[in-house]
């Protein structure tokens, strides 16, 4: 075993943890001596242990914020190694080879990346290395909000808000002091570095944007280009030519925790008036916009609510709606950790038997904004250009694919894990079955979006229609082809399926499927 240094040695892992400012891990190894980073591309185990594997829109994003997060500790004097693999292997090996005392890291709650830290920590244990997790993640931890009932855990959001509001909150952390690295430990990192196979040099080494990593089952076409000799590029599954990303959601969004941190600084701007603009799609002040950067850590859950708590120019109403939706993220990862697969098994087991359909060209034109549907295909449009989608329209366009196609919810979650810039393993899964009918504290099934009514009210002057279906102000060079239309806009297009009937024999469906249950 490689010799300690002269002062304690932590190996601090991050994961969605990207930041350097109230990171309670970060802090505690800096408090007990020098540290080195490393972040792992991580790939699930043989027992299926370790986190789901990333989307192509949080592989960007990632990838840009770990260019960010190098700097900034680098700026502090601290190395951060970069890996890819399975992660019980990669730490410990790392860990022994740097000799280091220690490896730190933020808690998961999802019970697949639960059991891989525990495997974690006990190969480390073999080694005579310590471990230590610390919270970061979450405003309140889903052991410290316990129902009174027989219940396990809350399956209803609005008992869950009230018991977690009742939890105290600590305040945030300063960012982590600099350190000096010794020589000796500075060393160490090179060699290891060069002689460690798993390790990387630098972050494009990675693979996050190698060919084939776009959303995987796109079979819609795209128009690259502009004028008369533009070509039209035919991607299937998999298929390796299309960095979809370099000129559609890297023209909308700057990640890092840099950016994060200034986002805050006109957090006020964003929630005066909140409680009614943040159902207002074509409103771009409507909403906050951090939700990719609390997906990946950037800034912490807890500094936000201090800083909308320090916001002395806000109403209440306005500021209660908007801590509101941060806890109904703590609800969903509250849930996450208490049930297993939700992005697979719906939380309500009857509906394992719900009569879906199978249709794969209506799924792709629900995939591509071409159902003819115009606030669904705005949507949609949105989601492909910005990898986000407005949450209204998300809800309606959920309630379209389950309820009016008939098509399961799971291809929906899918498609919204691949390309949505935001999709974690709590709020993408859980808002999905909450959609569907099938989830905690589900809308009922016979709650059916009528995206058209929902037009009328929240678009009635069709702004945000008119923004993604007409295209997107120039911005973005590639369209999504809806047909004959030379601006990329659903234009004449017949609706794909009737809203009246298909309303109709979804409720038909539910009461099949309850039937079912019945005769069993």
């Amino acid at each position: 075993m490689v010799s300690r240094a002269s002062r304690p040695l932590t190996l601090l892992w991050f994961r969605d943890d990207l930041r350097v400012t109230d990171h309670e891990a970060l802090t505690a190894a800096r408090d007990d001596g020098d540290v080195v980073a490393i972040w792992i591309r991580e790939e699930r185990d043989t027992e299926g242990r370790g986190p789901r594997p990333l989307g192509a829109a949080t592989r960007w994003w990632v990838h840009e914020s770990l260019q960010v997060l190098g700097a900034e500790l680098d700026k502090r004097g601290i190395p951060l190694l970069f890996a890819a693999g399975t992660a019980t292997q990669i730490i410990p090996e790392v860990a022994a080879e740097l000799g280091a005392d220690t490896v730190r890291w933020s808690r998961r709650y999802a019970p697949a990346s639960r059991a891989l830290d525990e495997a974690v920590a006990r190969e480390l244990e073999a080694r005579g290395i310590a471990s230590e997790d610390s919270p970061g993640a979450l405003l309140v931890e889903p052991w410290k909000v316990e129902p009174s009932s027989a219940s396990a855990y809350y399956k209803v959001f609005t008992p869950f808000w009230n018991a977690a509001r009742q939890v105290s909150v600590d305040l945030p952390l300063p960012a982590v002091k600099a350190q000096s690295l010794p020589q000796e430990v500075a060393d160490r990192v090179d060699r290891v570095r060069g002689a460690n196979t798993h390790l990387l040099a630098e972050v494009d080494d990675l693979g996050l944007l190698e060919a084939g990593t776009g959303p995987a089952s796109t079979r819609f076409s795209l128009r690259s280009g502009e004028g008369a000799g533009a070509a039209k590029i035919s991607l299937g599954e998999g298929d390796p030519r299309f960095p979809w990303w370099e000129d559609t959601i890297a023209r909308h969004w700057t990640p890092g925790c840099v950016a994060a941190h200034e986002a805050v600084d006109h957090l006020g701007e964003r929630i005066a008036g909140y409680a009614e603009d943040r159902d207002i799609p074509g409103d771009p002040e409507g909403t906050s916009a951090l939700s990719p950067r609390l997906r990946f850590g950037e800034i912490s859950a807890r500094k936000l609510l201090a800083a909308v708590d320090a916001l002395g120019d806000v109403g209440a109403v306005d500021r209660e709606a908007w801590i509101r939706q941060l806890y109904w993220r703590e609800f969903a990862w509250h849930l996450t950790y208490h049930v297993p697969d939700l992005d697979r098994r719906p939380m309500r087991p009857e509906f394992a038997g719900f009569p879906y359909e199978d249709d794969p060209e209506a799924l792709a034109a629900w995939q591509a904004g071409r159902t003819g549907i115009a606030l669904v295909d705005a949507g949609m449009r949105q989601l492909w250009r910005t990898g986000w989608m407005h949450n209204r329209v998300r809800m309606v366009a959920a309630s379209l694919l389950t309820k009016n196609l008939l098509l399961p919810w799971q291809l929906g979650e899918q498609w919204f894990w691949d390309t949505l810039v935001d999709a974690d393993e709590a709020n993408n899964p859980v808002s999905w079955q909450w959609v569907a009918g099938c989830g905690a504290d589900a809308s009922p099934f016979f709650r059916v979006f009528n995206p058209e009514r929902q037009r009328a009210r929240f678009d009635p002057d069709g702004v945000y229609v008119r923004q993604w279906l007409e295209g997107d102000t120039g911005e973005s060079a590639r369209e999504v082809d809806a047909g004959d239309s030379d601006d990329g806009s659903a234009g004449e297009q017949v609706p794909i399926v009737d809203l009246g009937e298909s309303r109709q024999a979804a409720l038909a469906a539910f009461d099949a499927m309850k039937s079912a249950q019945s005769a069993d």
